[in-house]
């Protein structure tokens, strides 16, 4: 069985404009083209996946239910657009304990939250991806750093923290001004510069 090609997302400053942490569905406003953006991923050959570090939930700043609540803006604010979203996988967790008011039961330390690969993982596996032949885009080195991790190929975007989180010392594949831009590197012509 052939397997799928993906184009993993990450959100916050990605696809959505960057506000710190997001807790209330109302707060998430899309970047500018980004749905147009995962239209052209919808109308081509590769899935769109998010893949979404959310400590919201950890830092006791919003629930569970209340995290999904805000995806479901995001998946509707995309929908009244002509676009959508394959999956969403989200990482609830957050590894430092010992803070006032915090979620004990998310402050662990997971396989899931990026860089570390779980929520590439179950992805592949759900639905069969070749990360060999697949992207991350994302805003910051941690998505970059994930990339590296699944031997994917990388691009930096320069909305959102636009790689100034300097947590890792990386190199992306590519990088784009935005997830439009970025979507029509690996969409059209071959990319033509390289970092």
């Amino acid at each position: 069985m052939e397997k799928n090609k993906c184009i993993f997302l990450d959100r916050d400053g990605t696809i959505n404009v960057y506000k710190g942490l997001i807790s209330r569905p109302e707060d998430l406003e899309l970047e500018k083209n980004a749905a147009e953006a995962i239209k052209m991923i919808n109308e081509s050959e590769y899935l769109c996946i998010v893949v979404s570090n959310q400590p919201v939930v950890a830092k006791n700043l919003c629930s569970l239910e209340e995290l999904w609540r805000i995806n479901d803006r995001l998946r509707k604010l995309l929908e009244e657009k002509g676009a959508y979203l394959d999956d969403i996988f989200v990482c609830p967790h957050h590894p430092d304990k010992g803070y006032p008011g915090e979620n004990t039961e998310f402050k662990i330390r997971c396989n899931c939250r990026k860089p570390d690969i779980g929520m590439i993982e179950m992805a592949r596996q759900k639905y069969n991806i070749d990360l060999s032949k697949s992207y991350i885009i994302g805003d910051s080195t941690i998505d970059i750093q994930t990339g590296i991790n699944c031997n994917m190929k990388t691009i930096l975007v320069k909305t959102g923290l636009g790689g100034s989180d300097k947590i890792y010392r990386v190199c992306p594949d590519y990088i784009a001004n935005n997830l439009y831009e970025a979507v029509n590197l690996i969409l059209g012509d071959k990319p033509k510069w390289n970092y």
